[in-house]
């Protein structure tokens, strides 16, 4: 096929409107090769989730609307029942509004009826305030509502309010979202996204997506559904692995010609100490291990104890207290390691719909005891641990000793004092432990990160889970948990003993 039998390209939507702001490729994959896109993970899905939970309430703020329709498939349907609507001054809002202009088409969340012809456009977003990738969004509706001669007011942007107590009950949506006037924001880049749609569509006419190279843009402002597909060609050690690499230099090795750590050479301007140390490690095929690390192992007092917490911070507050997308810990697991070698495993998981702090947090100190260093993978344990010392009041002192010397943070020890070439620049649990602890994975249980976990405990807790789904999600936690802390364990035992300093020799 020739680029003359392509007679049209696809309509734009708002999302691909946004997709080609990010990344003209990632537009054109959009449109013709949606099957390349990377698998929605349990974080993204949540995200998803939670805002089609949001926008829904937030009709209430506007009540006695009409909705148009939440499938989106028919979208000329869409716009023939909006047109009845718009019509009738009786109707005081419209929810989910179809129009389409200039081919694009959009739904808008909320048309507020304000006066006899003139309507506010309301953007709901599951967030708690208003950020710059907004603007285009909310610009692009009122670009396709002006071009349809809809006279808009105002255009809001609502969004959860942070400060927001949730006190049981009905939620006070009043108080629950907020409302911030970005009128005058969208209107100045209308002209930016006439000039935008025009620069994006070119690209679609051609029979092969552009050939961008992947960057920053891959997971700015979000995470590009096609990652996957634009990294699958990068050498083992590209230079994006460097941590805490900045766009200078990136660019200063592009245009060296540099896109292999192994390719860089020695005294090359711009590597701070910790990417020179990963350089040479990369470049030597050796590991880096400070013996110094296997000293401050060895200060340790026992009992040792390796913990770590599971989370969720459900977008709607579901216990009495607390406020959109607080952070709610619910399990945690416990290796005790003795001076004289004995290993033993306890732990915690609040398995009924009900506030898991209170119980969380006195289970949590009858494990801890009162003596013995805490080993934690980053400083996540510990702010969770401060944060239950403000909320439970009658439990503050005893949660705040935890945080007094005991606790010692794994991570941060890892990235001063060691780097294997199989870390691939990245120090988390997942990324260190195949390269320090090979016979020991997740690949043998259901759940595996962080993200799947959060996601299982909240359809664990829904009342509309099944008994036997219920015992599964349950059982997989538990494993969950106990294999991160177990994971720990062996990683102490592997860099307290100093065996790291033979490898790669």
């Amino acid at each position: 096929m020739s680029d003359l039998d392509r007679e049209q390209i696809p309509k734009l939507s708002k999302s691909r409107f946004l997709a080609g702001l990010q990344c003209h490729k990632r537009l054109y994959l959009e449109c013709f090769h949606r099957d390349l896109a990377d698998p929605v993970d349990p974080r993204q899905q949540a995200l998803l989730d939670a805002g089609t939970q949001v926008g829904g309430l937030a009709r209430g703020l506007y009540p006695g609307g009409v909705l148009i329709s939440d499938d989106h498939l028919h979208h000329d349907d869409a716009v023939v029942s909006t047109k009845r609507a718009l019509s009738d001054p009786s109707i005081p809002a419209i929810y989910e509004a179809g129009f389409v202009y200039d081919d694009i088409r959009i739904r808008a969340d909320l048309l507020a009826r304000v006066g006899k012809d003139a309507f506010e456009l309301l953007e709901v977003k599951s967030g708690t305030h208003v950020k710059e990738d907004h603007l285009p969004d909310v610009g692009v509706q009122l670009y396709v509502l002006n071009g349809c001669r809809i006279p808009i007011g105002r255009a809001c942007l609502i969004h959860l309010n942070k400060e927001y107590v949730y006190q049981g009950g009905d939620y006070d949506l009043s108080q629950l979202f907020s409302a911030e006037d970005i009128t005058d924001d969208v209107q100045q880049v209308q002209s930016d996204i006439a000039l935008a749609l025009d620069e994006m569509r070119l690209p679609l006419w051609s029979l092969e997506a552009p050939d961008i190279k992947a960057r920053k843009q891959c997971s700015k402002p979000y995470p590009c559904p096609f990652y996957g597909c634009c990294h699958i060609d990068w050498p083992e050690h590209h230079v994006t692995q460097l941590p805490r690499v900045r766009e200078e230099l990136l660019q200063a090795l592009e245009a060296a010609g540099i896109e292999d750590i192994r390719d860089i050479p020695p005294g090359f301007p711009g590597l701070n100490q910790t990417q020179q140390r990963v350089r040479d490690c990369v470049v030597n095929n050796r590991v880096h291990l400070d013996p110094s690390l296997a000293r401050a192992m060895g200060q340790l007092e026992y009992p040792i104890h390796f913990l770590d917490f599971e989370t969720f911070n459900p977008a709607l507050p579901l216990y009495v207290g607390t406020h959109p997308y607080q952070v709610i810990p619910f399990q945690w697991s416990n290796h005790i390691v003795n001076r004289d070698g004995e290993l033993r495993h306890e732990g915690f998981l609040q398995q009924e719909f009900s506030d898991p702090r209170e119980p969380f947090a006195r289970s949590l100190l009858k494990t801890l005891g009162t003596s013995g260093s805490i080993i934690t993978y980053s400083s996540f344990e510990a702010v969770r641990i401060r944060q239950l010392a403000t909320d439970l009041q009658g439990l503050s002192m005893d949660l705040l000793a935890l945080l007094d010397g005991r606790i010692v943070d794994l991570l941060q020890l890892l990235r001063r004092h060691c780097y294997h070439p199989e870390f691939h620049g990245s120090f988390s649990l997942k990324s260190v432990l195949p390269a320090l602890v090979p016979d020991l994975d997740y690949s043998d249980l259901e759940i595996s990160d962080g993200d799947q976990a959060s996601a299982a405990y909240a359809e664990m807790i829904w009342p509309e889970t099944s008994p036997e789904r219920r015992n599964s999600l349950r059982e997989g936690l538990l494993a969950y948990c106990e294999r991160d802390t177990e994971a720990m364990v062996r990683l102490f035992q592997v860099l307290s003993s100093g065996r790291l300093a033979s490898l790669g020799k």
